[in-house]
């Protein structure tokens, strides 16, 4: 079963290009094991939130990442002064 995650944290207005380079920067590195695709979303109304979201081949991908160290997501917000949140969902379907 495939899993999602969520990365969710506000970045403050002067930080938002750091945070968007720094991302850019993680998409060129290889991927985990176990990552089938990650997307920045930016909220269309307030323009300082952000979401990473991850898809998993499955939860024991995902936490064999977590296994080896803090994850990228959470220390990209980190980084630009942001305390992130996390969400772990279970894909049932997609289309």
């Amino acid at each position: 079963m495939e899993v999602i995650t969520f990365v969710k944290g506000t970045v403050h207005y002067s930080k938002i290009e750091e945070f968007k380079e720094g991302y850019k920067s993680l998409k060129e590195e290889p991927k985990p094991n176990g990552l089938i695709a990650s997307y920045l979303l930016q909220d269309a109304a307030e323009e300082e939130v952000f979401i990473i979201e991850t898809v998993w081949e499955s939860p024991e991908a995902l936490e064999k990442m977590r296994s080896e160290g803090e994850p990228a997501a959470p220390a990209l917000f980190k980084k630009v002064g942001a305390k992130p949140t996390l969400k772990v969902y279970n894909m049932l379907n997609a289309i």
